[in-house]
């Protein structure tokens, strides 16, 4: 059954369905064999029908409410009032005592919480498979990763569950899990949405993403729920939609990385791939140019190689030193090696990235967006078990620069591989040009519809 967005809220005005129709299907699907490994808790069956019913009887406010009756999941480093947060990690889970601003802006909007999605322990990963719950199905082949760190989010998207989902990004994990299940991936510039109520990563630039299928309604969604949160210290004093820009009347102009600058890790197929996505851009009119993808990628071995790692120690490190026994060991060795970054190291990190965002203002007023591959190569899961570490790095090749950067990206499905594995692209731009880029994404998308 179709949950997607714009599907229902057509449905649920014409009257051919309800709320509490679409939440007891999913209640009936949690359970099925495309869902393993997705699910860390679920909501109460009582609950989930208690709140469709409620929606049922307010159909007459459906123009007030843009969520109605949609289906929604929440990454398990997302906090729900009552509900355990768990970070993938068993040890570490606690009760939630209140609701994360953008999850209870949603639930307020009608969204229907329906359970929390696995993940990369800690948010540490852009693979999907660091995880004592399990591996969340790939929807697509089960030999390959789902992508990572928000995996189940991603999965229960592609697999039918969740009408969107939140995720959460700090170095790709809103956009790699996105081309791997062959969905859209949201990714807000960090400030649009609340901080609170998670478990950081890297406070200074983590932001809640969202998944969705179509480009369209991750935008929607993200209009629904961006705002300023006056409690949150990272909340953007002067937000209000970012002044957001207008596409422009001309044709797009996109910029992507010189051909010597991508990396497909030895895959020709997806070097192909992308190759015909620069093309179907063409196709539509767009100027696509090759220019200099090094500042970028200059800020990459920051997230997992230098002191933004110790961002994770702050985070939950003392939780690591009082349980030694606790944690994935690759993900507690990352975390707790963080510690041979000093204060220097910091800043100067903090000026490394200062001197790229100066670098790059004359890129931003020539180019209306930058699109990348969303990752380089697709892995399988004996891949990363045999390297994981490079697999992880390589995974972030395209993504890890995005937030310290303060840019935001929609990723989106570009092709199949031959393994029928989506392989996608992201679109990038900074901040206020949300709308830009999901109109770029929607064009993108329709002509691959139309190929």
């Amino acid at each position: 059954m179709d949950i997607s967005p714009r599907y229902l809220r057509a449905a649920y005005r014409s009257g051919a369905l309800r709320p509490s129709d679409i939440a007891a299907h999913v209640l009936s699907r949690l359970g099925d064999a495309d869902q393993s490994g997705v699910w860390i808790s679920k909501a109460k069956p009582e609950n989930v029908m208690a709140a469709a019913r409620a929606l049922d009887a307010r159909v007459h406010e459906i123009d007030k409410l843009p969520l109605y009756g949609l289906i929604v999941s929440v990454k398990d480093c997302i906090d729900v009032a009552g509900e355990q947060t768990s970070s993938a990690c068993p040890e570490f889970a606690y009760v939630a005592k209140a609701t994360s601003p953008v999850v209870a802006d949603a639930i307020a909007a009608g969204a229907i919480y329906i359970g929390k999605t696995n993940m990369d322990q800690f948010a540490t990963g852009l693979v999907g498979v660091r995880s004592p719950y399990g591996i969340a199905r790939n929807p697509h082949h089960p030999d390959y990763i789902p992508g990572g760190s928000s995996s189940g989010a991603a999965v229960s998207v592609a697999s039918g569950t969740s009408s969107f989902a939140f995720g959460t990004d700090t170095g790709g994990s809103g956009r790699v899990p996105a081309s791997y299940c062959g969905v859209t991936g949201f990714k807000p510039a960090p400030g649009a949405f609340s901080q609170r109520g998670m478990v950081y990563a890297c406070r200074s630039f983590d932001t809640i993403s969202l998944y969705t299928r179509e480009p369209g309604d991750g935008y929607d969604v993200y209009r629904a729920l961006a705002r300023r949160d006056p409690e949150d210290c990272f909340s953007p004093v002067d937000f209000a939609g970012w002044t957001e820009q207008m596409p422009p009347t001309r044709p797009f102009r996109i910029a992507t990385p010189r051909p010597d600058q991508l990396r497909f890790f030895g895959n020709e197929e997806t070097e192909r791939l992308f190759g015909g996505g620069l093309r179907k851009l063409r196709r539509l009119d767009m100027s696509v140019a090759s220019t200099d993808f090094s500042p970028f990628t200059s800020i990459n071995d920051l997230m997992f190689f230098g002191p933004f790692l110790a961002e994770r120690d702050v985070s939950v490190g003392a939780f690591l030193d009082a349980n030694p026994d606790a944690g994935v060991r690759i993900v507690r060795d990352l975390v707790v090696g963080s510690r041979k970054f000093t204060a220097a190291d910091a800043y100067r990190a903090l000026y490394q990235v200062k001197q790229v965002q100066r670098s790059l203002r004359d890129f931003w007023q020539t180019h209306d967006a930058l699109v990348v591959p969303t990752v380089g190569t697709v892995l399988t899961i004996d891949d990363v078990a045999r390297d994981p570490l490079t697999a992880n790095f390589n995974n972030g090749y395209y993504t890890n620069y995005a937030n310290p950067l303060g840019l935001a990206a929609i990723a989106v499905p570009n092709a199949m591989t031959r393994a029928g594995v989506p392989y996608g692209v992201t679109f990038l731009a900074p901040a206020g040009r949300e709308r830009l880029l999901a109109d770029l994404a929607c064009a993108f998308t329709g002509a691959e519809a139309q190929a």
